[in-house]
């Protein structure tokens, strides 16, 4: 061969070397952006759903003490009616009666001999200070004697004649409080505890973590020093956030939200699933492949591509192994619906996707006849759902055994780079017990005799949609002066505008809400689903409208 020859050779070595160099480079960098999107992802939904339940198990155990309160200064207002002054003998079973709507409390009466003597003004003197003084309080945690649980108190003082003779307590084991919510799915198990601003734990629910500090607890699990200063960090800016990080054992997550009360916030933690991607083994490969580039390097670029899916498909099909959820995303695009493969040992369904989910005339068997309308009109309106918008619904499905069964749907909008609605992604889980048990509380509930309303048993009925859907509105209604209304017009007429006004409460809320009369001129709604406050105020202006046209039919 010339040397003319072997130069040309030699060019052309040196070009496919380099080629086969930038087409590896090229393989190696999409490869690890696609792994670091995959793991950012399922990152964010891990910890999202997480954040999700701690602010819903926070709101919920704030919720009880503002809710014990209430309580208390309803059965304080009923009190101060009678005009006598208020004795054990009378006043005792008025306060059982209220005792009876919510098992989550215990109420209970002590008079001025009751109060020395209770535990908790023996415990903290202070707090039977302020009582005396006639203000109303919420305790801090409070040791129960004979190795009880420990319990927070809410208190109101009962004066008579501008002096204070009796007390108003509420009390409520502290593992209540931590129960107020739903732990994710994502997770085999969460850890709860309750702990204040500087991350002493108050409570917890695991074993001798009360009197440590969060950061003493991520310790034990493996945290390191620039871990625990961004941890501490995060945890003394934000009342309610998130933050993860790794050990050896695995990735852990952290999630924390405010209470409402002496800046008590319910913290949660947990690891992430066994199954990972293990990067060393995805390097290993790569540097195989790597020698087989050059002579292959479209072959190889198709492996890996490959192998990548099939990575992320086995990341999300380990989600979809927990039998109580199922997991679905529907495509704007094609107007598909594709769940995950444990659907297909559940509904009945002859694949995971279905196809033209909102177009009309087509019907798809496993969706009741009822909710078809309700489901695309929920798909249709996806473009105007907003980035951290997590809405709720609930449904019914068609199951392998020709039943029909009630499931909740949580589900979000996700977006293109130019902020276009391109997915919904959510979460079916299956609530048919929920059901019956809130059927069975409606059987169980009494009318009010006057308005045809659910009496204060519909506030069990309350309690037991938040456990289908820890989602909704409340409102809490009385009406002002109704007094008058019975001294100057007769109480035939006061009876008249209460069932006035529960007749338009009727037509304000939906069927399927709730709608109880729980005292004399005292109202409660519970619109659930959703907690947008937009709809909360046109609710409520709505409701005041219709109240002013009665009072112009009076007139």
């Amino acid at each position: 061969m010339s040397e003319r020859g072997k130069k040309a050779m030699t060019r052309l070595a040196v070009a496919s070397t380099v080629c086969g160099a930038a087409l590896l480079i090229f393989m190696l960098g999409a490869l690890i952006l696609r792994y670091w999107t995959v793991e950012t992802e399922l990152d964010r939904m891990l910890t999202e759903s997480l954040t999700v339940h701690t602010a819903e198990a926070s709101e919920g155990a704030g919720y009880l003490i503002h809710y014990a309160e209430t309580v208390l200064n309803n059965a304080h207002l009923l009190i101060r009616e009678y005009p006598r002054r208020p004795e054990n003998g009378w006043v005792r079973p008025l306060v059982n009666g209220f005792d009876l709507v919510d098992d989550r409390m215990d109420l209970s009466y002590l008079d001025e001999d009751g109060i020395s003597s209770a535990l908790w003004a023996k415990k903290d003197p202070e707090l039977l200070r302020r009582v005396l003084a006639g203000e109303s309080v919420v305790s801090q945690l409070l040791p129960a004697s004979m190795g009880g649980e420990d319990y927070v108190a809410v208190l109101h003082p009962v004066d008579w004649d501008g002096a204070v003779v009796g007390v108003l307590a509420a009390k409520m084991n502290v593992g209540t409080l931590l129960r107020q919510g739903t732990n994710s799915s994502f997770f085999h198990s969460v850890d709860s505890v309750i702990a204040g601003e500087d991350g002493s734990v108050v409570f917890g629910g695991v074993s001798s973590s009360k009197g440590a500090n969060l950061v003493d607890m991520c310790v034990k699990n493996g945290i390191t020093a620039q871990e625990t200063a961004a941890l501490t960090a995060a945890y003394q800016k934000a009342e309610t956030g998130s933050y993860y990080y790794d050990t050896p054992e695995g990735r852990f997550y952290v999630a924390w939200g405010q209470v409402g009360y002496h800046g008590w916030r319910v913290v949660q933690f947990s690891q992430t699933p066994s199954v990972q991607i293990e990067r060393s083994s995805k390097l290993q490969t790569m540097i195989l492949l790597g020698s087989l580039v050059v002579c292959a390097g479209l072959a190889a670029l198709a492996w890996r591509l490959r192998n990548g899916l099939a990575a992320e498909k086995l990341r999300y099909n380990a989600l979809a192994q927990f039998k109580d959820t199922l997991l679905f995303e529907y495509d704007c695009a094609s107007d598909s619906l594709e769940f995950t493969t444990n659907a297909l040992d559940t509904l009945a369904l002859e694949g995971t996707c279905l196809e033209q989910v909102t177009a009309e005339g087509h019907i798809h068997s496993v969706f009741h006849l009822d909710d078809v309308e309700n489901i695309r009109h929920v798909l249709r309106l996806a473009s105007s759902l907003l980035p951290e918008q997590i809405e709720h619904d609930r449904i019914r499905l068609k199951k392998r055994d020709g039943e029909y069964s009630w499931y909740r749907s949580q589900y979000k909008a996700m977006f293109s780079s130019d902020g276009r609605v391109t997915r919904v992604i959510g979460t079916l889980t299956d609530i048919n017990a929920q059901i019956d048990r809130e059927q069975e509380l409606r059987q169980q509930a009494q009318q009010d005799a006057l308005t045809g309303l659910y009496n204060r048993a519909g506030v069990k009925l309350i309690n037991a949609r938040l456990e289908q859907m820890p989602r909704g509105v409340l409102f809490m209604l009385d009406l002002d002066d109704f007094k008058a209304v019975n001294d100057n017009y007769g109480h035939a007429t006061g009876d008249k505008l209460l069932c006035a006004v529960a007749r338009t409460l009727e037509e304000t809320f939906r069927s399927d809400d709730i709608v109880a009369r729980v005292g004399g001129d005292e109202f409660v709604a519970f619109l659930a689903g959703s907690d947008n406050e937009h709809v909360a105020r046109q609710k409520a202006q709505e409701l005041l409208d219709r109240v002013k046209n009665i009072r112009k039919i009076k007139k």
